[in-house]
């Protein structure tokens, strides 16, 4: 319980009892003691209330303030409101014999007084005046904070990773047989739902002032075709059997067009979705598709191109005129004598002069891993257990950005920094004559034709200005992998092999075993794995 005072009134005069606190209350406030006797009107000596303070001790002390006569004094309260208006805090002041006591309306006369409006705890007033706690902060009034409420958010009910590699088998093989990561849908099936917003609730300080909740977000569905959004808005339902992915923020289930053997006997494929082959890809067919490929036999002498991945559990004999383009990944047990470029990576057991281009990695590292004759190239890595031969066949392995790249770079950048300087003088031309029509100045004919002609020419620039940026962008991209670019060799790298770091080349002279090849300064060097 605080300590606190209480007016005192007899014959004499004006006293004031003063009590000390009990246990862990508070001691009495000099600052408080003194504007309560201002307020009553008491004379009092400042000296002597700070003495009899400091003196107090666990007994009541009751100092003589004045031999004036005043009427008795009511029992009082003061209401004080927190820097940030979201409570009022109720302290009471006991009356003198013969005075007043406090009764429910004053106190909410008192907060009105003190433009309290809201929040007002009518049960905390009853309760401070069936318990009568003198100078104590009694809390009568709160404000409510806003609350923050949560956007809506999407949630795939399907595996969005499209780049997941094969797993090793115990022996190191992959079992190409399982390579099918193509994520299978059903008619019906729910792919994505909304778990719905949920709105904040306004705040309101002690004041009445409200304080708006934050806005909280939406959320949709961006998806492609052969799906529907349930009545309710919350679901994305596939309408066909298929494989379903994520690319870009955006679902898109293929339907899967399946046959035997791409042969004589179904001719070329050309289709929007997945493509399935049970058997072989035969030589000089072809298949093109928007979705991805998956052929659990051979390719032999074919061209095969897809925007999403391409599955080939039993490898590729290119036959020198085979060709694999794939906008994902291309995984498969073989590739031999074909040209294979990937926006991913490129996967596979054994890769034999071959001309592999992946905007990733190139991985050889399951089974034989062995890459040896042809031309690898691959953005960020190179990962293989052998490369080359022991008999020197031809092989050129290349990762990271070539100094051509970066001479491409500088001269876009060049050129769209000339163009650019050219915009103005062309729109200062056109307004100029602009401005003569406009103000019925006779223009000639030759005038006229040499304004239409600039602004074709402002067209052509600021066009090939985009175009410019676009490709500056790309190769920005590129070229970012160049500090990180390596080969990693699990096994041997045998001499002869060309490497190519970054613009940094080397020929094999002496074979190296378990090591990475990295660009150090303007050269190629190994360090340990």
């Amino acid at each position: 319980m605080n300590g606190y005072f209480q007016i005192q009134i007899n014959e004499e005069g004006v006293s004031l009892l003063l009590s000390p606190p009990i246990g862990e209350g508070d001691k009495i406030r000099v600052s408080e003691l003194k504007e309560y006797l201002d307020r009553v009107g008491v004379p009092y000596d400042v000296m002597a209330i700070n003495s009899a303070l400091y003196s107090l001790g666990e007994e009541e002390i009751v100092l003589f303030l004045s031999p004036v006569k005043i009427p008795p004094v009511d029992e009082a309260c003061d209401v004080q409101v927190s820097l940030d208006k979201m409570k009022a805090t109720l302290r009471m002041y006991p009356p003198s014999a013969g005075g007043a006591a406090l009764n429910k309306e004053q106190i909410i006369e008192a907060l009105t007084h003190a433009k309290v409006r809201a929040g007002i705890d009518e049960e905390a007033i009853e309760a401070a005046l069936d318990d009568r706690q003198y100078c104590t902060d009694i809390i009568v009034a709160k404000g409510k904070r806003p609350t923050v409420g949560r956007d809506a958010s999407l949630v795939y009910l399907f595996d969005t990773k499209n780049d997941t590699r094969p797993e090793l088998n115990e022996d190191g093989s992959v079992d190409f047989f399982k390579l099918n990561n193509l994520h299978q849908c059903v008619k019906d099936q729910v792919l994505a739902e909304i778990i719905p917003e949920e709105k904040g609730e306004n705040g309101i300080d002690v004041y009445g002032t409200v304080t708006a909740a934050r806005e909280v977000k939406k959320a949709s569905f961006a998806y492609g075709r052969n799906m529907e959004v349930s009545k309710d808005g919350l679901k994305l339902i596939s309408l066909v059997d298929g494989h379903v992915s994520l690319v870009d923020g955006t679902v898109f289930v293929s339907d899967v067009y399946s046959v035997e053997n791409v042969s004589t006997a179904t001719g070329n494929i050309d289709y929007h979705g997945d493509v399935e082959v049970k058997g072989n890809v035969c030589e000089n067919f072809c298949i093109k598709t928007k979705g991805n490929v998956f052929v659990k036999g051979v390719v032999e002498g074919a061209l095969i191109e897809a925007d999403g991945d391409i599955i080939i559990a039993r490898g590729m004999h290119g036959q020198n005129k085979g060709r694999l383009k794939a906008g994902g990944n291309i995984i498969a047990k073989f590739i031999s004598a074909a040209e294979v470029e990937a926006a991913g990576f490129v996967e596979a057991e054994q890769i034999l002069n071959a001309k592999v281009i992946a905007g990733n990695t190139v991985n050889a590292e399951a089974g034989k891993g062995l890459i040896t004759g042809g031309k690898i190239i691959a953005k960020n890595a190179v990962n293989v257990r052998n490369a080359g031969s022991p008999m020197g066949a031809a092989t050129i392995i290349e990762v990271g950005s070539n100094p051509e790249a970066k001479r491409r770079l500088a001269d876009l950048q060049k050129s769209v920094g000339e163009k650019s300087k050219t915009i103005p003088q062309m729109k200062k031309a056109i307004d100029e004559i602009a401005k003569k029509i406009k103000s019925g100045v006779k223009v000639s004919p030759a005038l006229l034709q040499n304004a239409r002609m600039t602004q074709m020419a402002l067209t052509e620039t600021q066009n090939q200005i985009q175009n410019e940026l676009k490709e500056i962008e790309s190769l920005d991209k590129m070229l970012k992998g160049d500090e990180t670019a390596h080969i990693d060799v699990r096994g041997t790298i045998y001499q002869g092999v060309v490497v190519c770091i970054s613009g940094a080349s080397m020929t094999v002279k002496n074979e190296y075993t378990y090591c990475r090849l990295i660009k150090r300064d303007a050269d190629v060097a190994s360090t340990n794995l």
